[in-house]
């Protein structure tokens, strides 16, 4: 993972350790390139208390991504997670998915 994803990942501990402790696993939407220009990860805008209300996030995050990179994208099941897909005209595809807390890299 990159390393902007593992300096939200520390800001995102911080953040739970201060305001939920001892907090229950919470979970966060990721976008990051997988095929084309890299740039930095991007964070979904909310917190979720459980992978299915994190579903609305994913759907959120690659209708926001069409939106602004001139795309297409679309969301699937996937091991009892939504996953979504970006493809844009400048040749990028990101992946957006559903993480745990404790799924998160740490540093």
């Amino acid at each position: 993972m990159s390393s902007e994803l593992a300096d939200l990942a520390d800001l995102l501990e911080t953040t739970l350790t201060d305001t939920l402790s001892p907090a229950p696993d919470a979970y966060v939407v990721v976008a990051e390139v997988i095929h084309g220009t890299p740039v930095a990860p991007r964070l979904g805008g909310h917190l979720y208390c459980s992978a299915e209300c994190a579903e609305h996030g994913v759907r959120e995050l690659v209708s926001d991504l069409s939106e602004e990179e001139g795309g297409s994208g679309f969301v699937l099941p996937h091991e009892g997670r939504a996953i979504g897909c970006v493809v844009t005209r400048g040749g990028r595809m990101w992946s957006v998915q559903i993480l745990a807390r404790s799924e998160l890299p740490t540093v």
